[in-house]
């Protein structure tokens, strides 16, 4: 029941009206900050939810949004808050009902590809990564935020919160491998575990505040559930380093890895070679990322 759309208002109870991603519109507009959006770009958001970033970009910056989820009661919300929104948002952002790992995309059309943590359900993500570079334009960047999994033993108690969500979750080595061998530049995978913690930290707060409005709008159980998950998250799962907040980016090569620098006849042909990917891991290696999971 975690996207019914039950779910998903009671979590719009804690990151606000069409978010249902830790922080909301806080974390929003830090991570969007770094993407030097301009007038007039393209953006593909993989995973959209209930629109907030969506919403969030196009007013803000003025750039058309496509927003995708594989959740009918996702695309039903973000449809229904679209009606809402003024003109100049409104134009700018559609939202569509697809499996994003089996959809054509159209070859070089975005200028970015953003996805809050939604790729965590996807298995075959070495796949999906390379459609999502494909439709990038040369230039184009990446940034997708992630839960991920600390390199360490994990307890059974972990384990079966993952296998409960159905999550399949990577360490920050293994998605920095993978985005480099699909082609990507400039990857940096950075652990926003302690952001993480802050913000829950600060959501459960305010959690525990209106705990009687929430319950005459939802249930006991409903509560119950999320402090329940939000305590976890906090006291155990990132606190010992097995559950990591990761904020994956990376930028498309403007130009082929390999172009001749001369094909005249009876000239040899020379290869150019673009400068070796760099790779960066930012924070600690074991502390710990959206679409709100309890």
């Amino acid at each position: 029941n975690q996207y019914s759309r039950n779910g998903i208002r009671r979590y719009e109870e804690i990151f606000g009206r069409t978010f249902v991603s830790v922080g909301g519109e806080s974390t929003t507009s830090e991570f969007v900050a770094q993407l030097d959006l301009k007038p007039g770009m393209k953006v593909l958001d993989f995973g959209c939810g209930a629109g907030g970033s969506a919403f969030l970009m196009a007013r803000r910056y003025g750039v058309d949004v496509h927003g995708l989820d594989l959740s009918t009661n996702m695309v039903g919300i973000a449809q229904d808050y679209r009606r809402e929104m003024e003109p100049a948002v409104k134009h700018r952002v559609q939202f569509y009902v697809e499996d994003g790992t089996t959809m054509e995309y159209p070859d070089g059309f975005y200028d970015v590809v953003y996805s809050r943590d939604a790729i965590m359900h996807i298995a075959e993500k070495e796949a999906l990564y390379r459609k999502l570079i494909g439709t990038l334009k040369p230039g184009g960047k990446l940034m997708v935020s992630s839960y991920l999994r600390g390199d360490k033993e994990h307890p059974k108690m972990f384990t079966d919160y993952v296998a409960q969500r159905s999550y399949q979750l990577w360490t920050r080595k293994q998605y920095t491998e993978m985005l480099n061998k699909v082609g990507f530049t400039q990857v940096v995978v950075a652990d926003k575990t302690p952001l993480m913690m802050d913000m829950m930290k600060m959501e459960l707060e305010k959690f525990e505040k209106i705990k009687d409005t929430f319950v005459n709008q939802f249930t006991a159980t409903d509560f119950e559930d999320i402090h329940q998950g939000w305590r976890d998250k906090i006291d155990y799962y990132c606190k010992d380093g097995d559950q990591v907040w990761g904020l994956m980016t990376a930028t498309k090569p403007a130009c082929p890895l390999h172009s001749p620098l001369s094909t005249s006849p009876g000239t040899p042909t020379r290869s150019r070679h673009a400068p070796r990917p760099t790779t960066r891991q930012v924070g600690g290696e074991s502390t710990k990322i959206g679409r709100a999971h309890v």
